[in-house]
């Protein structure tokens, strides 16, 4: 049988930073803020994201900046 559930993906600092365009400490400043994903601790110091939490807020920024002003 085969398996049609998306696989998540962990990535880094470096990739969410080329991703987004943002700084690390725009990141952590809007991580703070609860305007960014969170990152997941998985060992004492490696924290990542998900992909897909990544490129969802990516979306949500596009159509943010996309709405008609009234």
């Amino acid at each position: 049988m085969e398996n049609t559930t998306p696989k998540e993906r962990f990535i880094k600092i470096d990739e969410v930073n080329r991703l987004t365009a943002l700084s690390d400490s725009t990141i952590y400043r809007k991580m703070n803020a609860g305007d960014f994903p969170q990152n997941i601790s998985i060992g004492t110091n490696s924290k990542v994201w998900l992909e897909s939490e990544i490129q969802h807020w990516i979306a949500e920024q596009i159509q943010k900046n996309r709405k008609p002003k009234d």
